[in-house]
């Protein structure tokens, strides 16, 4: 007797079923728990695309799980590995120009992510810039941040500057332009 033959049926003409509980609302991870907040806050350098989503959506899931120990860098054979899921160390694939992870050559992405030091080095420029301002620019530097018009907050940032050189006084005549301007017309209309 050679073999059974199996009486199950094909995958040709059979559709995926969707899955059995379907989420309500997505996953939020405990924003009081410090250990997660730390690895969000870590930085992912030295990825492609694919692999910074990969790390991404393990961070935002509470699956990244972070090393304890350095790993050993499958090129050079060192134990400088301080990331998790990575496989080179930063040298290596900086010298062959590959993902740290899935060593493919693809465009590597620059991370925009700031450690702790260059963020507090950031804060405290901020407030020695908002220190020097008087209430009145404060508010207003503080209102065009909310807004995200970074390129007006740049310029009372530098005149703020500029007033510890004596050049406040041009930006005060220029701050209320507008408002002179409709006084002016108002009165030639009289």
């Amino acid at each position: 007797m050679a073999g059974k033959v199996s009486t199950a049926k094909g995958k040709t003409g059979a559709t995926k079923s969707r899955q059995k509980y379907q989420n309500t609302f997505a996953f939020k991870p405990n924003k009081n728990n410090t250990a997660a907040v730390r690895i969000v806050n870590l930085p992912a350098q030295g990825l492609c695309q694919r692999c910074l989503d990969i790390i991404d959506w393990r961070k935002r899931m509470n699956k990244y799980k972070p090393l304890s120990q350095p790993k050993t860098c499958l090129v050079c054979k060192g134990k400088k590995i301080t990331d998790a899921y990575h496989v080179l160390c930063k040298g290596c694939a900086g010298e062959r120009n590959v993902c740290a992870k899935c060593q493919e050559s693809t465009d590597i992405v620059i991370s925009d992510v700031k450690t702790p030091a260059q963020r507090l080095k950031e804060e405290q420029e901020q407030a020695a810039v908002l220190a020097s301002m008087s209430e009145r620019q404060r508010r207003s530097y503080l209102r065009k941040m909310d807004r995200g018009d970074d390129e007006g907050a740049e310029k009372l940032a530098t005149a703020a500057a500029e007033k510890e050189d004596g050049g406040w006084s041009d930006f005060d005549d220029n701050f209320g332009d507008d408002v002179e301007e409709e006084s002016d017309d108002d009165q030639d209309d009289q």
